[in-house]
C-alpha cells in the first residue's frame, strides 16, 4: 500500500464524525498497544541479553573447572554441577519463548510441554485465576484436558485451590499418605506423587501449575520443587504481561462494537441488527462444532461486520426509496471500509477476513473480490446466512418483514447461487430446534 492510497482510506473515513472518531481512537488505541508491547519486548530481551551473558560466563567457569579438578570431582559433586546447568539453560529458555509472546494459548502450551518434558512428568497442568480467584483449566500435558475442561475451583478448593490460598508450593510423594489434602482433592490427575506451585506476580497470584508423577524411577527432589517454583514466578510475569495485554483488546473491543450498536441505531429499521447477526451466527457455529478459537473470531466479525458504514452518508444509507447505481456503489463498499478498520489490530485479524467478505456469494457474483465457493472462508459464509435471515425478518423502508417461515424459504431459494447451501441447511435446523432465537 503506497502513502496515495494510505490517503485516500484515512479522507474516506474522515467524511463524518463517526469516520474522525474511530480514526482516532484506532491511532490511540494503536499507540498505547504499542508502548505495552514495546515495553515488554524490551524488557524481555534485555533479561534475555544479560542472562545469555550471565549463562555463557558460568559455562566457561565451569568447563575450566571441569578439566582442573578432572578426577577429583566425585561423581555427586558432578551431578550436582550439571543439574545447575541443566536447570539455567531451562529457566533461560523458557523465559526466552514466553517474554515475546502475548497469545495465552500459545504460551500455555510451550510451558506445560517444556515443563513435562524437563521434569520427566507424566502429567501438567496449568490452571489461571480470574477476578474472582476461580481456577480453570487452561493447558495440560500427559491427558485430554477437554475431560476436565468444566472444572472450576475457588480460591481453597481442592489441592490447586489450597496452593491458590497459600501462594506456596506443596509436594506430596504419596497422595493417599495426605488424609487432609486427599479428602480436598477434586482433580482426577492427581494421584500418587506431584508438585503443585503457584503462578506468582508481583500484586496477586494468577494461577498454579501442577507437575503429577513422573516417566523415571525417581521420585521429585527439593531442587525439583525450588525449580518449579522458580517457572511458576517467570511464569506469573508473562502472564501478567498477557493478561494486561487481554484487558486493553478487550476495552477496545467493547468501544468499537459500541460504535457499531450506534451505527445500527442511526436507522430505526437496523436497530440491533448486528446484535441480532451475532445470535445466528453463534447458534450455526455451535450447531457445526466449530472449535471455540473458530467461534470467538465469528463472533467479533458479526459484531463489527457492518462497521464500514461509517463512512456512508445518512442521505445514502437512510434513503426510503431505491439506490442509484453511484449510492449502491458506495452501500458496497463497507465490506472493504470495514475491514480496513479492524485489520490493523492483531486479535481482530482473522475476524477482518469475515467482515471483508460478508457480502460474497458462493457463484462468485458478490462484492467486493467476487470470491466463490470455499475461497470465501467459512466464517463469512456462515455471516452471509446469518446477514441475510436478519435482513428479511425485518421492516424496511420500502417493505414489511418477512415471516419466518417466508425467510425460509428464500434462503432454500439462495441455496447454491447466493449462499452455503450446507451452512442453510444447518440454519434452518436451528430454528427448527430453537424458534425462540428469532
Amino acid at each position: 500500500m503506497n502513502v496515495y492510497q494510505i490517503f485516500q482510506i484515512i479522507q474516506g473515513f474522515l467524511v463524518n464524525q463517526w469516520g474522525i472518531f474511530v480514526f482516532l481512537l484506532g491511532l490511540f488505541i494503536g499507540f498505547i498497544i504499542y508502548r505495552i508491547k514495546a515495553k515488554f519486548v524490551f524488557k524481555a530481551y534485555s533479561s534475555i541479553v544479560e542472562k545469555t551473558k550471565i549463562q555463557d560466563r558460568e559455562n566457561k567457569e565451569l568447563l575450566v573447572k571441569l578439566k582442573e579438578l578432572g578426577n577429583s570431582l566425585n561423581k555427586s559433586e558432578l551431578e550436582e554441577k550439571l543439574w545447575h546447568q541443566e536447570e539455567t539453560e531451562f529457566i533461560f529458555k523458557l523465559q526466552e519463548n514466553i517474554s515475546l509472546e502475548f497469545d495465552r494459548k500459545i504460551v500455555s502450551r510451550y510451558i506445560v510441554d517444556g515443563v513435562g518434558k524437563f521434569f520427566n512428568a507424566k502429567k501438567v497442568a496449568l490452571l489461571l485465576a480470574d477476578n474472582s480467584d476461580e481456577l480453570r483449566i487452561e493447558q495440560t500435558s500427559g491427558f485430554d484436558s477437554e475431560k476436565v475442561r468444566e472444572l472450576v475451583l475457588k480460591k481453597g478448593e481442592s489441592i490447586s485451590g489450597f496452593v491458590l490460598a497459600r501462594k506456596e508450593p506443596i509436594k506430596v510423594d504419596d497422595l493417599k499418605s495426605e488424609p487432609y489434602l486427599l479428602k480436598k482433592n477434586k482433580e482426577s490427575y492427581f494421584t500418587n506423587e506431584f508438585i503443585s506451585v503457584p503462578i506468582l506476580s508481583r500484586h496477586r497470584v494468577l494461577g498454579v501449575i501442577n507437575i503429577c508423577g513422573r516417566n523415571i524411577d525417581k521420585t521429585f527432589s527439593k531442587k525439583d520443587v525450588a525449580l518449579a517454583s522458580s517457572v511458576g514466578r517467570v511464569c506469573g510475569i508473562a502472564f501478567e504481561g498477557i493478561f494486561l495485554y487481554d484487558r486493553l483488546e478487550d476495552s477496545y473491543l467493547k468501544m468499537i462494537t459500541a460504535l457499531a450498536q450506534a451505527l445500527d441505531a442511526r436507522d430505526s429499521y437496523t436497530k440491533r441488527h448486528s446484535e441480532n447477526v451475532t445470535r445466528y451466527s453463534s447458534a450455526i457455529a455451535k450447531e457445526m462444532k466449530l472449535s471455540l478459537h473458530q467461534q470467538e473470531v465469528l463472533v467479533r466479525a458479526a459484531l463489527l461486520h457492518d462497521l464500514g458504514k461509517i463512512g456512508i452518508s445518512d442521505a445514502v444509507l437512510l434513503k426510503p426509496g431505491k439506490l442509484t447505481a453511484e449510492e449502491f456503489a458506495q452501500i458496497k463498499e463497507h465490506p472493504l471500509k470495514g475491514y480496513e478498520i479492524v485489520q490493523s489490530l492483531s486479535f481482530l485479524k482473522e475476524s477482518a477476513n469475515l467482515i471483508l467478505h460478508h457480502h460474497e456469494r458462493f457463484d462468485g457474483k458478490g462484492y467486493p473480490q467476487g470470491i466463490k465457493g470455499i475461497e470465501i472462508e467459512l466464517g463469512a459464509r456462515i455471516l452471509a446466512v446469518a446477514d441475510s435471515f436478519d435482513a428479511m425478518t425485518t421492516d424496511r423502508p420500502y417493505r414489511p418483514a418477512m415471516s419466518v417461515d417466508q425467510a425460509v424459504s428464500e434462503l432454500i431459494k439462495s441455496k447454491a447461487n447466493q449462499l452455503d447451501p450446507e451452512i442453510v441447511d444447518c440454519f434452518i435446523k436451528v430454528l427448527k430446534n430453537n424458534p425462540a432465537i428469532v
